[in-house]
């Protein structure tokens, strides 16, 4: 059985596509030696604060084995820290260090001036028309 919509497919898969090509090239062009997953957590920690690996796997979509490993390569990065739960004593909670918390921050200097970069290449009519687009991109990101 099929969901019918009103939303043109091929939208979402040009928008996907769109996204993707963005997404890569900034990586791309970037100096930043961590990964996409490695990133990905460090943001998780610096909007949630300290939490466990069960629950940075949960917000990554990842299994536990892939979060302890990402976490792992942070910890040895210095980017993270363990402190013990307070809620339960054998349980950790993982943080930022102030490493990682400059390290992300030059991350998003980084990216932002590159996507300044890519903006710059634009016409006035077709920033506006990104800019026009942004309160809906951000709607959509946070559902």
């Amino acid at each position: 059985m099929s969901v019918t919509t009103n939303v043109d497919t091929t939208s979402g898969a040009r928008l996907r596509l769109a996204l993707t090509r963005v997404l890569r090239t900034l990586r791309r062009h970037g100096r930043s030696s961590l990964t996409p997953s490695q990133v990905s957590a460090l943001s998780t920690l610096e909007d949630l604060g300290a939490m466990r690996i069960s629950t940075i796997a949960t917000y990554e979509s990842l299994g536990a084995p892939a979060a302890t490993r990402v976490v792992a390569s942070l910890e040895e990065l210095g980017l993270v820290r363990r402190t013990s739960d307070p809620d339960d004593k054998r349980a950790s909670l993982i943080d930022l260090t102030e490493l990682g918390r400059s390290t992300l921050s030059e991350l998003w200097r980084e990216r932002t001036l590159d996507i300044n970069t890519m903006l710059e290449r634009l016409t006035a009519k077709e920033r506006a028309s990104i800019e026009a687009a942004l309160p809906v991109l951000e709607k959509i990101a946070r559902d």
